[in-house]
Order: C-alpha cells, then structure tokens, then sequence
C-alpha cells in the first residue's frame, strides 16, 4: 500500500510543460521530493521553480531523452543526487499528426524513439535498484490513441500502444514483487498553462471536453495511491475501448467515418 508522498523521491520526465509540469507541481504539493528532465532548460526551471515552492529538495536536468546510450548513466546520475527512484513517470513524448502514408520515415522513427523506446530504456535503467531495495513505482503515460488506433496518428498511436504492451507484460512479470506499475490513458487534455477545472471532469466528462492538465495530475496520483494499474481520463473512456475490444471491424469502420469528417472539402471546381 502506498502510504505516502512525504520525501518520496519522484523522477518526471518531459517535465518543461503541459502534463508533465503538472504531475510534476502536483506531486511536490503533496510532499515529494520531485526531479524533472526535459530539453528546454528555460521552461524546465519555470517548473522547478515551483516545485521548489513546496519541496526546496527538487532537481532537474536538462536532457534529451532520445540519445538512448546516455539513459543508462543519466538514471544513475538521478538516483545518486535524489537518493534513489521511489517513483518514475514516464511521461515524455512527441505527438506526430498525419496520414501514415505523408509521415516522412525520420519523423516517424523519431517518434518511435522518444515515445517507446526512450521510456523503456528509463525503466529498465530504474528497475535494477528498485528491486534491490524492495519497492518502486513506475507510471507510464499512454494515450487513448494506443486503444483507438486513432486515424491520421498511425505513428503516434503505435508507439504508445508497443509502450503500453511493453509495460502491461512488464507489469505480468514483476507482480509478485513489491513493484508496482500504472498506465495512464489520457483523452482530450487542455494544456493551456495555469487552467484548472474540478476533479468530476476526470469522472463525468463524455471525452469530447478537453480536461485541464491539472485534474489529469490530480487523477494520477490518487491513481498511485490506489494502486490501479490503468487510468483512463475520463473515466469513460474504458467503457468506450471495452466496446471497441468487442467488435473492432466496426471500430476501424466508425473512425474512418470520423477521420473523414475531418478532412478537408475540396473546393468545388476540383469535385468529380
């Protein structure tokens, strides 16, 4: 059982803004000692600075987390100066919008990397001393486009989806240790910087409502003290992916319909 935040020791990366800035201020408000990495150091030390506001103990580093070989020594360097990774948040990731078929092949594997590669080799870098020491958190964000298979993010929805099975068998593995994992499924959220909303959005939004970054934040850590392994946000969302899980044929169909309701209309003389 989770107990609580108090000096907990929280690695949150892609932390310079949107989700990760708030996972980030929400979990030092609660007590932990929190350590960001992104790129962007300016906007990094914006986040630091308020986590600082809470916990003066927070950390972070400036980093890119698609050079994969510098993970490894990168995830040491964190747990000397933290003290160790009582929680990770794999939360870095680049979205990538556009027929698969437009996509050039370097975005697209670049996405593949960032978004599945790169946390993967965070987690297995983190793991060995969490099992040394007989605890740990690992919260992965994924996204409903890994469940929806969503047209016009065929690279993106991939990516989350090979990380989140990755995670689930992961989770498979390690379960009857003490280790526990989380996955996020975000919908629509509003990253609009200093936007709140109540937490009833994450419960009673129909999923067309982008939800502030901050009530997603608040959702995932009461999901860590629960202990749930997934989260959608809303919560109606699993609803949606059991349905899908039921006939995917009409699935793919209905968001074909949806995609194309998306596409722009071809301007009258160019009609057939």
């Amino acid at each position: 059982m989770f107990e609580s935040w108090e000096a907990k020791s929280v690695l949150v990366t892609g932390a310079s803004s949107g989700i990760g800035a708030a996972v980030a201020c929400e979990l030092a408000k609660s007590g932990a000692v929190v350590g960001v990495c992104a790129r962007r150091t300016d906007l990094l030390d914006e986040v630091l600075a308020d986590c600082r506001r809470s916990v003066p103990e927070c950390r972070a580093w400036t980093i890119d987390l698609s050079e994969l070989d510098a993970l490894d020594e990168f995830v040491h360097r964190v747990e000397e100066e933290l003290g160790g990774i009582d929680v990770l948040v794999n939360n870095a990731a680049q979205a990538l919008h556009g027929a698969a078929s437009a996509v050039s092949w370097n975005d697209l594997e670049y996405v593949q990397v960032i978004n599945y590669l790169s946390p993967v080799r965070v987690t297995h870098a983190a793991l060995p001393a969490m099992l040394a020491r007989g605890s740990g958190r690992v919260v992965t964000l994924s996204s409903m486009a890994a469940r929806t298979s969503t047209p016009g993010e065929a690279a993106y929805a991939a990516s989350k989806a090979a990380l989140t099975t990755y995670i689930e068998a992961l989770a498979g593995e390690l379960w009857d240790t003490p280790i526990r994992f989380h996955l996020v499924y975000p919908a629509l959220i509003d990253l609009t910087p200093g936007l709140d909303g109540d937490d009833e959005l994450a419960v009673s939004s129909n999923g067309m409502e982008p939800i502030p970054a901050p009530v997603l934040a608040r959702a995932i850590r009461q999901q860590v003290e629960r202990g749930d392994l997934e989260l959608y946000v809303p919560n109606s969302m699993a609803g949606f992916v059991a349905g899908r899980a039921r006939d995917v044929t009409a699935s793919v169909e209905l968001m074909a319909g949806w995609y194309r309701s998306q596409q722009p209309v071809p301007d009258a003389d160019t009609r057939s």
